[in-house]
């Protein structure tokens, strides 16, 4: 190959490079410059309830304690994360519990993240819940399954997971009530 064949390959592999680079890094939307003439609609994430209304809900439950609500972003989809404790796993596996539990976590809805995250639908993709006792984890995946009336795989680092848990409903959820009793 020539010299000359060299030097335009190299030229068109950099430009290309550029352009690619280039339509990467700017990733931020100004919705001021939009000229779109479609009113925007309130997100589903204005709807639901904080996390820290959600862990005041799943600590006011007997038997479960030092819970915590959070999102997080993989890739380009969130997932809702419940985490609680309990002194005796009957507190989770009583009748309604643990719908109770994953039915807050789904009213949760959490504010537009920093970066490039606040630009994608906030609604989660999945529902994961790890609940401990003393330093083991419960597994509750089939009683899950049951709830959902589909067969979730077990993750080992999770006590339940679901995708996309369409049993419940639209995202945000409503907020669920306790039973008494």
């Amino acid at each position: 190959m020539s010299v000359r064949k060299r030097l335009i390959g190299a030229t068109i592999a950099v430009v290309a490079t550029a352009v690619v680079l280039s339509g990467c890094s700017n990733l931020t939307f100004d919705a001021s410059n939009s000229t779109s003439t479609v009113a925007p609609t309130p997100s589903a994430a204005s709807t639901g309830i904080s996390s820290d209304a959600a862990v005041v809900l799943l600590n006011a439950v007997p038997g479960l304690s030092d819970a915590t609500v959070r999102s997080s972003i993989s890739g380009l989809s969130t997932s809702t994360i419940i985490e609680v404790y309990v002194d005796d796993e009957t507190a989770i596996t009583a009748p309604g519990i643990l719908d109770y539990v994953l039915r807050v976590g789904w009213a949760t809805s959490f504010p537009p993240q920093a970066g490039l995250a606040k630009h994608f639908d906030a609604e989660p993709a999945s529902l994961l819940m790890t609940v401990w006792k003393d330093d083991h984890r419960v597994e509750l995946q089939a009683e899950a399954n049951v709830l959902a009336g589909l067969e979730y795989p077990t993750f080992q680092t999770y006590s339940v997971y679901l995708s996309g848990p369409e049993y419940m409903g639209t995202w945000p959820g409503a907020v669920p009530t306790l039973s008494v009793g």
